[in-house]
């Protein structure tokens, strides 16, 4: 008889639940049978929050995913220097093959197996006090979910639909890889049922971070965004890398419904259906017209501290819980404020964001080169830490060094006569008087998510990571818009999202430099919430991102004026009136970047190969 941990379930009904003075009627017992599961609600719901546990910290741990991509480096190095340098094989998956990456084979199979007992068991549940369409309807959403995060990852999958025990016999656990056209359709058969079953359910009568109608309508377009994409379509890909034109079992990789125009127009019109009925959610205006840059800043970095109607589908954290989800602060904030580092921007994400007059940054630009922070976009001041940016007053032991709680990434003269080897190293720097081991290698730390309660990085603080939000939709719905060379609506609805944060009308006839301006627009509007990842790979752009094949940083001197001197005791401040500064970005080699085609797909570990000898492994390894 299956048994299941009251323990666990328990405690991750606590998770979602609004209270638990329901769970605190049960005795201890450590396990219960699956009989007792389907006669109780209150377990069966808590069976479901242990499904979605599934998400854990979400975008939120220690090591994210950012950094398996040119927005970021870990500085800890770790998994992500094998990740990076493109030396992943069927042992050593790097970041993606640990668990918290979110995208594990086996955490993922794991969970899809506790969806199929939830759809094979909930319409016999003897139960009435919960609602089991609801709970049927998240089971189906979920392996939804779950199936296109493999796919992400691997290509076609096994599907197992039904509920495996250890009673079956071998033959049961010998599931071939379906092709990735089929496991698509069985993704989107089973957003058809969570469809039916959550219609009704919306933001404002469904407890948060459960899914709703809407999160099943926007995974249905970035479903079909997906299959869409360059890396599915056979003709693509297979010109742009010979491993996939050699590979044997195309099936696994490419989508092969309709033509490209089809697909495209799937993903346009489920984007545009939830656009015209988005079911209470709202797209963002940061504080609307008329603000300055830095109102509009403050605006964008507000966002995404705090819920929002943007937010479809998210993962939300509680301060008092203590999960690792709740210290994304620490895990990356400065290390002149006590913080870890952590994930930090790369050269290459500084310089997308555009000047405020929507130009592109560019380093030959004299005028640019000598003031790189100066007039540049909100986004940037609201996603980018930077030698000189203003923030929170540091620690009362740190704060002797620094008293104006500004970043300090660069090397600053004190005395006239110093050469550069001389320069005092700024608090946040790897030299400096912070936590240095901590510290950026690249010269920057990410400020988006960072939001420290009380003014202290190392307190946990409340926090929602969203993995789907109605921005995206509008995106997909722009893309697919380019891909059907429908260039006036895209531009429209570009256009209405680049207003929100203050930036220009896009004006080209192009569609390549529309579709090259959509991409770093998204790469700006979505920067650590796990999209760069999977669009590099759908794109096909790898090859030509200097990021991924290369890792830039900047150092910042700081050279007294001439005449100018410090007084007895005087500490450094960032002043432009005293100091002359300048940017020099330098390659870093302490941690050498590479992207080899095979890294479009992710390998299959080699003991799941030995587990399932009918799995077929993917092309380059």
């Amino acid at each position: 008889m299956k048994k299941y941990s009251i323990i666990f379930i328990l405690s991750m009904g606590l998770l979602f639940a609004p209270s638990c003075s329901d769970f605190m009627d049960y005795p201890p017992p450590t396990e219960i049978s699956a009989d007792a599961l389907w006669q109780d609600g209150i377990l069966a719901e808590a069976l479901m929050y242990r499904i979605y546990f599934t998400f854990q910290d979400a975008g939120f741990t220690e090591e994210t995913l950012a950094s398996a991509t040119d927005e970021s480096m870990f500085i800890h190095g770790r998994e992500f220097r094998q990740t990076m340098a493109g030396a992943v094989n069927d042992l050593q998956l790097g970041y993606i093959g640990k668990e918290q990456s979110g995208h594990q084979w086996a955490k993922l199979y794991l969970s899809i197996r506790t969806c199929n007992d939830f759809i094979a068991n909930i319409d016999a549940a003897t139960f009435d006090n919960r609602d089991k369409n609801q709970l049927k309807g998240e089971a189906y959403f979920l392996r939804a979910y779950f199936y296109h995060r493999l796919t992400r990852a691997f290509g076609g999958v096994p599907l197992i639909l039904n509920v495996t025990t250890l009673q079956d016999d071998v033959e049961s656990f010998q599931v071939p890889r379906s092709s990735y056209t089929e496991c698509i359709d069985q993704v989107l058969s089973d957003l058809g049922q969570a469809e039916t079953l959550l219609a009704g359910y919306n933001m404002d009568n469904t407890l948060k971070g459960r899914a709703t109608a809407a999160a099943v309508k926007a995974l249905r377009v970035r479903v079909l965004t997906d299959a869409a994409s360059n890396l599915h379509d056979e003709p693509t890909a297979t010109a742009h890398a010979s491993i996939f034109a050699s590979y044997a079992n195309k099936e696994l990789l490419f989508y092969n419904k309709g033509s490209r125009a089809d697909r495209w127009n799937a993903a346009k019109n489920a984007a545009k259906d939830l656009m015209d009925n988005p079911l209470g959610h709202e797209l963002p205006t940061f504080g609307g017209d008329g603000l300055s840059v830095e109102e509009k800043a403050q605006a964008y970095w507000s966002h995404f501290n705090q819920d929002s109607p943007d937010h479809i589908f998210s993962r939300y954290f509680i301060f008092t819980k203590g999960e690792a989800g709740t210290r994304f602060s620490l895990f990356n904030g400065p290390a002149g404020y006590h913080a870890w580092g952590g994930n930090v921007p790369t050269q290459d994400m500084v310089d997308s964001y555009s000047m405020a007059d929507g130009s592109a940054f560019d380093w030959n630009n004299a005028e640019m080169k000598a003031a790189p922070y100066k007039n540049r976009e909100p986004r940037f001041y609201a996603s980018i830490f930077y030698d000189g940016a203003q923030w929170i007053q540091r620690p009362s032991d740190y704060a002797v060094s620094d008293p104006s709680g500004r970043i300090q990434t660069g090397y600053y003269q004190l005395n006239p006569g110093d050469a550069v080897a001389a320069y005092w190293p700024g608090m946040d720097t790897r030299e400096g008087g912070g936590e240095n081991w901590n510290a950026t290698f690249t010269g920057y730390y990410v400020k988006k998510f960072v939001n420290p309660r009380d003014g202290v990085h190392a307190n946990n603080i409340n926090s929602v990571f969203p993995f789907i939000r109605l921005t995206e939709v509008y995106y997909d719905y722009i893309e697919a818009c380019i891909e059907l060379n429908e260039l006036d609506e895209a531009k429209t609805y570009l256009n209405q999202i680049r207003k929100s944060v203050g930036m220009s009308d896009i004006t080209s006839t192009s569609q390549a430099e529309l579709r090259s301006i959509y991409q770093n627009e998204r790469r700006k509007d979505f920067f650590y919430e796990e999209h760069r990842y999977w669009d590099m790979r759908r794109w096909l752009i790898a090859q030509g991102a200097p990021g991924l094949n290369s890792l830039k940083g900047v150092t910042v001197n700081a050279a007294l004026k001439p005449g100018v001197t410090l007084g007895a005791g005087e500490r450094y401040t960032h002043d432009e009136t005293r100091w002359n500064y300048t940017y020099t970005v330098e390659e870093l080699s302490v941690e050498p970047r590479n992207f080899p085609d095979k890294c479009y797909f992710m390998p299959i570990h080699r003991d799941e190969m030995n587990r399932n000898l009918t799995l077929i492994q993917n092309p380059g390894y």
